[in-house]
């Protein structure tokens, strides 16, 4: 630019140059130019907003992790250098995608998926904590709205505990119907109140309540009365929780004072203490569970008896019974549960099951019904099937030792 350029004009003659007035025109024309491709840059690119009008891209909008700034980055034309370095649009080339998602809108699905994933997100999310929570089967709105297998069967129970610093109310009611001859009947109320002291330990108080109608029963007085029968309690651990391991596992201990006696309601001081094993397993998740039971009950009786040459006399007396039992129920509803069991019983004299003196075998249904998610009703019935009675062998069944028929109502509250 800086050399000598001649220029041959119409007239044939020569004149000298002028830098600056070709320099002037030059700017002009590059100015126009470079407005024309703004405009054009501009059109294909109206989603830039504020980051737009500066001619800068920020981090965020380069990334196009949506919102504004995905959406941006998904828009954003690839362009080429020219030789006087004006980025320019290519024709016919395609959006290109932003670093999040597809970029605006397609960012902000992204998040949205990545959400779902997680748990299975939003309402997925939720609703895998909320059956999780309901499996737990340990109480309140997230466990007894669940299935606590202790409440599912009849007489057998599961190896559920109570949830930590779960309290709850429990009115278990049981009746037993019907000697070989004559007319029997015995009713047991137990109050009791129970608390998880952790999700595996839960500790009871309770109280009972007696009532005896016998009337023409061999061996036994009539009586009619209802009187308090003493009270009782209960520790009861779980050793392995059938959601994490092969089967529950579970045992208790309770101790008992008796006022009457359980068969004639005659005056006494009985000392029990009741020791119990559970097993349970969930078969089909919340649809199908089996347990079982075994029984080991101690007790040492205090008796007064009228003696004609010594008076009154006081004695003791040990007996001891074994049971087993097995159970099996199924959902044919939400929270209701429909099943059957069988118990077999056995009673001995001395503490250590010294001498049988009587078994039964009972079956019968059960049913479990959630009344809301803090009350729940439980109901069973058995029937002695077989049986013998040591002093009376020629007899099928022991109605000596046991009855015909037993009945359970239990209903639980939570606070």
């Amino acid at each position: 630019m800086a050399q000598k350029a001649r220029v041959q004009l119409k007239e044939g003659g020569v004149r000298q140059f002028k830098p600056k007035l070709w320099l002037g025109i030059g700017v002009v024309a590059l100015a126009g130019s470079a407005a024309t491709h703004a405009v054009e840059f501009d059109q294909s690119s109206p989603s830039q907003g504020p980051a737009g009008k500066g001619g800068t891209i920020t981090l965020a909008e380069a990334r196009g992790a949506g919102g504004e700034g995905g959406e941006a980055g998904a828009q954003r034309p690839r362009t080429t250098k020219s030789k006087d370095q004006t980025r320019k649009p290519v024709s016919g080339a395609k959006p290109k995608r932003g670093a999040g998602g597809e970029g605006g809108e397609g960012g902000e699905r992204g998040t949205r998926q990545l959400n779902q994933r997680r748990g299975q997100g939003g309402e997925g999310g939720e609703r895998g904590a909320r059956q999780l929570s309901q499996r737990r089967g340990q109480g309140g709105e997230g466990g007894e709205a669940g299935v606590n297998t202790r409440y599912i069967f009849g007489f057998t129970e599961g190896a559920d505990t109570e949830r930590k610093g779960e309290l709850e109310i429990e009115s278990d009611n049981t009746g037993r119907f019907q000697k070989r001859e004559g007319s029997y009947t015995a009713l047991q109320n137990k109050l009791e109140l129970e608390y998880g002291v952790t999700n595996d330990l839960m500790v009871a108080y309770s109280m009972f309540l007696q009532s005896h109608r016998i009337k023409g029963v061999p061996d036994l007085e009539d009586t009619r009365q209802t009187r308090f029968d003493g009270v009782a309690g209960e520790v009861k651990y779980r050793f392995l929780d059938r959601r994490t391991a092969p089967f529950g596992f579970a045992i208790s201990a309770e101790p008992e004072l008796r006022l009457y006696s359980e068969t004639s309601g005659g005056r006494e001081n009985a000392y029990v203490v009741e020791l119990k094993a559970y097993v349970d397993k969930e078969l089909v998740p919340d649809k199908l569970f089996v347990a079982g039971n075994l029984l080991y009950e101690p007790e040492a009786v205090r008796v007064r008896e009228l003696n004609p040459e010594f008076g009154t006399v006081v004695k003791w007396e040990h007996e001891s019974t074994f049971g087993a039992s097995g159970a099996i129920a199924a959902a044919i509803a939400s929270y209701t549960f429909l099943g059957a069991e069988v118990r077999h019983l056995r009673k001995y004299e001395g503490l250590g099951l010294d001498r049988l003196v009587g078994h039964a075998t009972f079956v019968g249904p059960t049913l479990s019904v959630r009344l809301s998610p803090k009350a729940l009703l439980q109901a069973a019935y058995s029937i002695q099937v077989s049986g013998r009675a040591v002093d009376d062998p020629d007899h099928r069944l022991d109605l000596i030792n046991f009855e015909k028929h037993n009945a359970r109502l239990r209903f639980v509250y939570e606070f």
